[in-house]
């Protein structure tokens, strides 16, 4: 069973699971693959691809059409021809019990102009991002209105594509992987107040890069991390723009960084983006749920440079930022009263930010995760510092995240060099007995 796909709000309404069923009963609930007996392919004629890898490449039978996921950041289990011009594709998780976040990228090669249906059938999941379309893979174009159909638990949904002869990738976020960074900190690293440095290896052995955008010589640190989840993109969108406008030339970034170093490590989880998997790392870990175990070569690189930064000489940590994706625009925080150093900063910065932007609704979520092993909830815990994770919505206006991020960067900025100087961190045993009690968590969003 299909549904058209105009309204993605209807997908959360409660009348749906009982809408499905009376689809079932009615004999409308097979979304499975297989053709229907009218479009089905003579069976000498089906071609078909599977593997318990990412990463396949799959050819129709008569040669005109290529499928593939053989590149950084490609995810297709399966591809199936069920008729002259529809593809059946299976999209698997990287590990069973996983948040739900289905990933998925190909490129689809073609001989000559054409029109295809692609169906998306997802195992252990349901359909989340938009397509993003590209012809070079660089430069990406969403295409909601590719999506013809969808499944009403969004188990399956069907694409039409035009080909026109030339490479077409396909992906549910921007492929933002380990190259476009790559140049991104190269651009960064010609600054002379910037600094790059490897700070470990993935379980892969790719580096683990640190960024340091300081004029000051004992400076205080704002420590900043991003892509903990690979499909995460509009996260490190909003990252890269909130960095930029750090390292930037204006009197105010200027003034900031002649007092501070942000500290920034823009991909924590490198193998889990290069493998494209919905969650973790090549593990199988969710490294946002590690920061109690430090079990991961990735969370123990990135907490050993946290707490350095905590011990240096004259300096202190200000503040951790943890960039993330979900549905909306959200600023996930630690409860008002919690005695977090700067003290009142939080609030402060998210008024600021309303401020600028009274058309945008700065949306906060105290009380999350807490009770869990994430970063925010490690540094306001075991550290005292006020930590935020910063989401922005999967299919936010990518001009909007630049605005929004840029500004929220100066705004922090113009608060922090606003902090008065020699202002004692609180330790652990200052924060005292009320403090625990408000870091215990209250009905936490299991999304992240």
């Amino acid at each position: 069973m299909f549904l058209p796909t105009k309204d993605w709000s209807l997908l959360r309404a409660p009348w749906f699971a009982a809408a499905f069923l009376m689809a079932w009963i009615a004999g409308f609930g097979n979304a499975s693959a297989e053709p229907s007996k009218q479009n089905r392919a003579n069976p000498s004629t089906i071609a078909k691809q599977t593997s318990k890898s990412h990463a396949i490449t799959f050819a129709s039978v008569d040669g005109d059409v290529q499928i593939t996921s053989e590149f950084a950041g490609g995810r297709m289990n399966g591809c199936q021809q069920v008729s002259a011009s529809e593809f059946a594709i299976t999209i698997h998780p990287e590990r069973d019990q996983i948040n739900d976040s289905a990933w998925y990228a190909f490129r689809i090669d073609s001989t000559q102009p054409r029109d295809v249906c692609v169906r998306l059938n997802y195992v252990g999941g349901s359909h989340r991002y938009d397509p993003k379309v590209s012809r070079d893979g660089k430069t990406w174009m969403a295409t909601p209105q590719w999506v013809t159909k969808r499944h009403p638990l969004g188990s399956e949904v069907e694409l039409s594509i035009p080909l026109d002869g030339k490479p077409i990738w396909i992906a549910g976020q921007e492929l933002i992987g380990g190259e476009v960074l790559q140049r991104w900190t190269d651009t960064l690293e010609s600054l002379p107040y910037v600094n790059r440095s490897v700070i470990g290896q993935s379980v892969q052995g790719r580096p683990l890069h640190r960024l340091d955008i300081t004029d000051a010589d004992r400076p205080d640190y704002v420590f900043i991390v991003a892509r903990q989840h690979p499909p995460e993109v509009s996260g490190a969108i909003g990252m890269m723009h909130f960095v930029e406008t750090i390292a930037d030339a204006s009197p105010l970034s200027e003034q900031f960084r002649s007092r501070y170093c942000a500290a920034v490590v823009p991909m924590v989880n490198p193998d889990g983006v290069a493998q494209g998997h919905w969650r973790c790392n090549a593990n199988g870990v969710d490294l946002n749920r590690d920061w109690a175990h430090f079990s991961q070569p990735e969370t123990k690189a990135v907490v050993n440079q946290l707490l350095a930064c905590r011990k240096t000489d004259d300096g202190r940590l200000c503040l951790f930022i943890d960039f993330h994706s979900t549905f909306d625009d959200v600023f996930y925080t630690t409860p008002p009263k919690a005695n977090l150093f700067p003290q009142g900063f939080t609030d402060q910065w998210l008024g600021a930010i309303q401020g600028r932007f009274p058309a945008y609704e700065v949306n906060r979520k105290a009380n999350h995760n807490l009770q869990r092993s994430t970063s925010k909830a490690y540094v306001a815990r075991t550290l005292g510092v006020t930590a935020i994770t910063y989401e922005f919505g999967d299919e936010t206006d990518r001009e909007t995240i630049r605005t929004v991020a840029s500004g929220a960067a100066e705004e922090m900025m113009r608060l922090l060099v606003n902090l008065p100087a020699g202002t004692a961190e609180p330790s652990i045993a200052d924060r005292g007995a009320a403090e625990s009690t408000d870091l215990v968590a209250v009905g936490a969003d299991p999304k992240r």
